[in-house]
């Protein structure tokens, strides 16, 4: 996590989060990119790679979910900023 939480002056138009499984460390990686959007390009996505039984809904005031799929036992999850719409 330090590295979300360290200053950075690039925007990435992806931001990659397949955190190791089952310990909810997804989610808090995902609020940390919510709240820092100036890590992202304005058409940037956020990708998160779980399994499915780790999906839970998340609070976010700055990203949406706009698309997900399933592959086996993998989920994928699509964020976008909100202020795209």
């Amino acid at each position: 996590f330090r590295f979300l939480e360290s200053p950075r002056s690039e925007k990435f138009e992806y931001i990659y989060i397949a955190p190791p499984q089952y310990k909810e460390m997804w989610i808090k990686a995902l609020q940390m990119v919510d709240q820092r959007l100036d890590l992202l390009t304005e058409d940037g996505w956020v990708i998160v790679q779980i399994h499915p039984v780790e999906l839970a809904d998340v609070k976010l005031s700055n990203l949406h979910e706009f698309d997900r799929r399933e592959y086996g036992s993998t989920l994928v999850l699509f964020y976008a900023r909100n202020d795209l719409d």
